[in-house]
């Protein structure tokens, strides 16, 4: 189903929506943004606290806030419109100038493309005036030139190919149409050799006139501001020039997208000042037609970092209109929020999902725990689409996988039909290139407070996180909430006074400042509690102007869906080596003493009490525990699946932690992490090879406080089993008010 086909009669009833900002402070303001099939539809605010609704789950619960009054609007559709490009807003030329001269390098990576490809624009169709260049759908490039209320068409037959670098040159004189491709090779492989085309137009060109100036993406011709550009470019540009067509050719505009990297600036250096923006956070720090590969950081380059590779499905913003606005009470408690929204004939529903920071404390939390919630893995996974065989990058889950026979919330079919919300970095973009951003200005369909895993047929992530937070309210444990993006804006004072501190199921994406204040806050005599897997695994970037957009490139190891080529492994925004932390010597194991080992979507198996655990300066742990199977049962099987860490010396556990327990055994169904594996690549399965288990650990570190890790994502699902009655609960509220009455 297409997304032009949303309100029509044959598309199912549907309201999403997202909040801006999407994590706030009490006293702050949070727009709304819905779109709505159905004629009319209601709203409140609620702060979330347990929304699974599976079999054993507990109760759902949310809370009304009061302070906020409810409200009823008319709905409107409303959608996204993905595509990344260069735009300067007000292209000024000289007064007279002597025809134009444009040069550029490019390198397409989609030549198989349903629509025309525009490489260089400033065409007005309407009024007839500008130029385009452009690559269209049979793959070679026409140039499209204004004569006077008409646009005539330029077919070059030039064709350039996929991923091979070319100079394109254009020149326009009077009524004369020259140009060029001119490929170039990387080593020395064989290449296409240059081309030339020659045509005299019709009328006379308009080629100069007040106007935008596009790159990689054309003027949309209905002129709407929301959709201004059309016709995307996938593929790299670099070098961009425009001057004159004379003898001695003076510069209009030369761009160097080298420079201002961790911006969405385009930089002009002819001394003309017109410099533009990027829209919908196109890949920068990528390799340009002059990268020799002797120099891999392009912090440190001369040279070889000039291009930018756009996309049509880039999505930094959806810049939907806003429906309306709400204000956080000055006195909410920190939490996870949802502006809960139901079409008022009762067709569908959905949580806008949304987070309250504290702002200050006004008491004193030396007895309170803090949950962060992992909202840079949230990022990563957003509205991800690895269950679509459309795609090169779908998900290998094995040959009895079957999606058709897996439990789904209603969230996943949403995802499915609105192809117009973004991708994950789980993703490949159309052209095959790897997904490096992801936008919290979109709704993601996956935050959501019953989200199930279309994969695990189980809550993962914020819905798995939320029954940790329905658990500290059972037991009236005092607790606050913070966010990735609060660890990395504001680092350890964000954690500093607390008791303890514990993450969410999958904290997989820290940035380094967000890894920093969990060190630094054990450091500081603080209790650290690891409740997940693969958890501080890659390494991300976020830049504090822009906390939205989140950054993230995979490299040639670790569990991946792509590589990114060598030579773009250099975040953009902050200028970090990313790829694994493992790879920069900071594995997981440092800290929290266990790492990602394996992952598997089979059912998983509990933990064995081991003989270490039973000294008696640990029988605290295990008060009220009888069995010596931890984590029977689960909304995934036993407490030891999904993706799970084991305790590694070799890569970096410390010598004197203590393994509490350990999985009993994985079937084939888990597979070792990639990393992992030497030549030849041997007992590679759960039956196979010890080296595929989660293990709790526990350890006294050199501050003073404790560190509590279970290695594996599914510990939050068995936590809730059957309304928080089992021994995985037991275990963790032993832990977390053990650790609060002081002991060690």
């Amino acid at each position: 189903m297409a997304v032009g086909d949303i309100g029509t009669e044959s598309y199912p009833p549907e309201i999403i929506g997202y909040a801006e900002p999407w994590i706030v402070a009490p006293g702050e303001s949070v727009a709304i943004k819905i779109s709505c099939t159905e004629p009319e539809y209601n709203y409140r605010t609620v702060r979330l606290i347990q929304g699974i609704t599976l079999d054993h789950a507990p109760e759902k619960r949310e809370e009304e806030i009061s302070q906020i009054p409810q409200g009823r609007q008319n709905g409107k559709v409303q959608v996204a419109h993905p595509g990344s490009y260069g735009y300067i807003g007000d292209w000024k030329v000289p007064a007279a100038p002597a025809g134009l001269q444009v040069s550029f390098y490019m390198q397409p990576w989609l030549l198989d493309c349903s629509h025309p490809q525009t490489l260089v624009s400033s065409l007005d169709t309407t009024e007839g005036t500008g130029f385009s260049i452009v690559l269209n759908s049979q793959g070679s490039i026409d140039v499209r030139i204004g004569t006077d209320q008409e646009v005539e068409v330029v077919s070059t037959g030039l064709r350039p190919h996929k991923k091979t670098w070319a100079k394109f040159k254009l020149s326009i004189a009077d009524r004369s149409v020259k140009v060029s491709l001119s490929p170039k090779s990387f080593k020395v492989e064989p290449i296409p050799t240059s081309t030339a085309y020659g045509a005299q137009l019709q009328g006379e060109p308009l080629i100069y006139r007040p106007g935008p100036l596009f790159v990689a993406a054309s003027q949309n011709a209905a002129n709407d501001q929301r959709q201004r550009a059309t016709n995307f470019f996938n593929g790299r540009i670099a070098d961009l020039t425009l001057e004159t067509c004379e003898e001695t050719p003076s510069m209009l505009a030369k761009y160097d997208f080298a420079l201002q990297m961790s911006s969405d600036t385009v930089v002009d250096v002819s001394g003309h000042g017109q410099n533009g923006v990027l829209v919908n956070a196109p890949t920068r720090a990528v390799r340009s037609h002059d990268w020799d590969g002797s120099e891999c950081d392009w912090t440190k380059a001369k040279y070889g970092y000039g291009a930018i590779h756009f996309h049509d499905d880039d999505m930094d913003d959806a810049s939907w209109d806003t429906d309306f606005t709400i204000t956080i009470p000055p006195d909410a408690r920190s939490g996870a929020y949802a502006v809960e929204v139901e079409a008022t004939n009762g067709r569908d529903k959905d949580w806008v999902t949304f987070f309250v920071r504290p702002n200050s404390w006004a008491i004193d939390i030396s007895k309170k725990v803090c949950l962060v919630f992992s909202t840079f893995t949230y990022l990563a996974y957003a509205n991800e689409r690895l269950y679509d065989t459309t795609r090169p990058n779908t998900a290998d889950l094995g040959p009895g996988f079957d999606i058709d026979k897996t439990v789904k919330s209603s969230e996943f079919y949403k995802m499915r039909r609105r192809l117009d919300l973004g991708l994950s970095t789980y993703d490949r973009h159309n052209d095959g290139s790897g997904v490096t951003f992801s936008s919290s200005k979109r709704p993601i369909l996956n935050v959501r407070p019953g989200y199930i895993m279309w994969a695990f047929s189980r809550p993962r992530e914020f819905s798995a996180d939320l029954m940790m937070l329905g658990y500290l309210e059972r037991e009236g444990i005092p607790y606050e909430i913070l966010t990735d993006h609060d660890l990395h804006l504001r680092g350890v004072e964000a954690l500093k006074g607390f008791n303890t501190v514990m993450t969410g199921c999958h904290p997989e994406y820290p940035s380094p400042q967000v890894f920093g204040a969990y060190g630094a806050f054990g450091a500081l005599g603080g209790n650290l509690m690891y409740m997940g897997g693969n958890g501080f695994y890659w390494v991300t970037a976020m830049d504090p102007a822009r906390p939205h957009r989140l950054e993230l490139r995979r490299g040639d190891v670790g569990v991946r869906p792509y590589t990114l080529p060598g030579g773009e492994q250099v975040n953009s925004l902050d200028g970090q080596q990313s790829g694994l932390w493992r790879s920069r010597g900071m594995s997981c194991n440092t800290l929290w003493g266990v790492g990602f080992c394996a992952q598997g979507t089979g059912l998983g198996v509990p933990y064995q009490r081991t003989d270490e655990s039973r000294s008696s300066q640990l029988s605290w742990i295990f008060e009220g525990i009888e069995s010596d199977l931890i984590g029977e049962h689960g909304f995934g099987g036993g407490a030891s699946g999904d993706e799970i860490d084991r305790y590694d010396v070799e890569n970096g556990s410390p010598e004197d932690a203590v393994i509490l327990a350990t999985s009993t055994g994985h079937s084939d169904e888990f597979g070792i992490a990639t990393e992992d594996l030497t030549y030849p690549a041997l007992n590679t399965l759960g039956t196979q090879t010890n080296l595929i288990r989660s293990d709790l650990v526990y350890y006294v570190g050199a501050g003073g406080g404790a560190v509590f890790s279970v290695g594996s994502i599914n510990w939050y699902c068995s936590l809730a089993w059957d309304a928080y009655e089992n021994n995985v609960a037991r275990l963790t509220g032993n832990i977390i008010k053990g650790f609060l009455a002081g002991k060690r």
